[in-house]
């Protein structure tokens, strides 16, 4: 992985962690990241359009609205996880998860090549989230409705890390059949923005509210969520998908410092996680 490539990838992940903070730190996440995602999408295709960036081709754009599909999924479990429990568990979750789902089939599907560096940084990263998402807050939550709230938070963040696998691997496999960055990037957040509107529909009233109540924020989301997404695909349609997602975790470490600014506490095995996550990364980064 080149430089250039790794310096895109972290940047994207700064961008990815920042937005998820912001999405935590909303007063009504749940009915707040609807428009966050719309405002996503929008920006999306004005960046495509200005580019002057052709529509996929078939194929590739099989690919880019399936990856859409999955990131509506993504969208929903991941407003209801952060609405239960906090950013650096339920980010770790995510995150990690995502690499069990992408790694096998990109090694054994996608025919990616692994040297014994990509093994060593990918084992480092996976136990460095595991350790952070064990380590979970210093404070346990008061009461059995609250640590069963947390559970259920925990729960989502792990389909959310079916959702996240699933679609970058759909995104590598639309940049490798020709399709540009920014339009991928435009087609697919408008569809998963649309599509995670539907089971949001009956709360019109609440998601206005929420981007009434906090209008700068919800533009910052959809923003940083846009911007650094397509970074990122930029990025990956150079380098292979197990191996720049791996090196995009290191957006856990972000998540970290940012929970921390949002009142979340990590032990210190959190800490421990995350140096892990970045020595996994500079390997990774050098493989």
């Amino acid at each position: 992985m080149s430089l250039t490539v790794a310096l895109l990838v972290l940047s994207s992940a700064f961008a990815h962690a920042s937005w998820n903070a912001i999405v935590k730190s909303s007063k009504d996440p749940e009915n707040a990241i609807g428009a966050m995602m719309l405002i996503g999408g929008a920006s999306g295709a004005v960046i495509a359009l200005a580019m002057g960036t052709p529509m996929p081709p078939p194929i590739a754009m099989r690919w880019t609205i399936l990856s859409g599909v999955l990131e509506s999924g993504y969208f929903v479990l991941l407003a209801r996880a952060l609405a239960r429990a906090p950013l650096g568990s339920v980010y770790t979750i995510a995150r990690g998860g995502a690499l069990v789902v992408v790694w096998p089939v990109s090694v054994f599907v996608l025919d990616e090549r692994v040297s014994l560096g990509h093994v060593a940084g990918t084992l480092l990263v996976i136990g460095g989230l595991t350790a952070t998402g064990a380590a979970g807050e210093r404070r346990p939550a008061e009461g059995e409705s609250d640590r069963e709230k947390v559970r259920a938070g925990m729960l989502l963040a792990a389909g959310c890390a079916l959702f996240i696998g699933g679609y970058h691997l759909c995104y590598k496999l639309a940049l490798s059949s020709g399709g540009a960055p920014a339009a991928v990037n435009a087609i697919s957040l408008c569809i998963g923005a649309t599509l995670s509107l539907v089971p949001m529909l009956h709360r019109r009233a609440q998601m206005i509210a929420a981007v009434v109540a906090q209008p700068k924020r919800t533009v910052a989301a959809g923003l940083l969520g846009t911007l650094g997404f397509l970074v990122f695909l930029s990025a990956m349609k150079d380098a292979g998908a197990g191996s720049v997602l791996t090196l995009r975790n290191t957006s856990i470490l972000f998540a970290q410092v940012l929970s921390f600014a949002l009142g979340e506490r990590p032990k210190r095995l959190g800490v421990a996680g995350a140096v892990l996550v970045t020595l996994g990364a500079a390997i990774l980064a050098q493989a």
